[in-house]
């Protein structure tokens, strides 16, 4: 797309994508969907550009793959956030270095935001559930089951709605970065913002993380390489 036309239509397009693939996670029907490769060309395919969609999707599913989904592991929300990533490589321009890292970085930043608000949302589950407990009865337990998960489609679909103006926006800012200078110094900023991100939903689910902070103190080194001009 050469102009950011973000039409009501289709904005309500991706919020239903975002709510369903936020659903797919974990609540239903687990069909691999969210996964950050199927989701961003997903997105693209929105926006009329699937090949940019894909781009930004094999990016985000290789850090992605250092997040093992099991357990008690701390691991950034893929499906919304690949949705968005896509689009807004689709949106924003769909080429040159500058848009794609904005993207990309946008994608992970967004995907912490999203292990947060999904840790909220299960908080939320526990005391949905805990007024009968397993002494409730068979058909009330079901429909507070179908409550979490129509709570876990908004969070998911407001999430998208949240973020699908903003990352559209700056990806078409980054579009214009055209020199190695700009190259290096973006990236650097969003070394810092993609590790800050990290550390954030890290620290808000008390948890350890490396990755976030090698991130923040690459992109740190990098910055300070640009500005005393070595």
């Amino acid at each position: 797309m050469s102009e950011l036309d973000l039409s009501l239509g289709l904005l309500a397009a991706l919020v239903a994508c975002g709510a369903a693939l936020g659903l797919d996670a974990v609540s239903w029907p687990q069909a691999m969907i969210s996964r950050p490769i199927v989701a961003a060309t997903l997105g693209g395919a929105l926006l009329g550009d699937a090949t940019s969609g894909f781009l930004v999707g094999a990016v985000l599913e290789l850090l992605g793959l250092g997040h093992t989904p099991y357990g008690a592991a701390v691991y950034p929300e893929t499906g919304p956030a690949g949705l968005l990533a896509g689009a807004g490589l689709a949106a924003g321009g769909g080429s040159g270095i500058g848009p794609l890292l904005v993207a990309v970085a946008s994608g992970w930043a967004i995907g912490w935001i999203g292990a947060i608000s999904i840790r909220m949302q299960r908080s939320l589950n526990e005391r949905l559930l805990a007024g009968g407990g397993l002494a409730a009865p068979a058909k009330k337990l079901e429909r507070r089951h179908r409550l979490a998960m129509v709570l876990d489609a908004l969070r998911a679909g407001t999430l998208t709605a949240a973020f699908a103006l903003p990352i559209m926006l700056l990806v078409k800012l980054a579009d214009g970065i055209s020199t190695m200078e700009g190259v290096v110094a973006a990236s650097a900023l969003l070394l810092v913002g993609m590790g800050l991100a990290g550390g954030v939903g890290a620290g808000v689910m008390r948890r350890r993380a490396t990755d976030p902070l090698l991130l923040l103190a690459g992109g740190a080194i990098a910055l300070a390489m640009i500005v005393t001009g070595r």
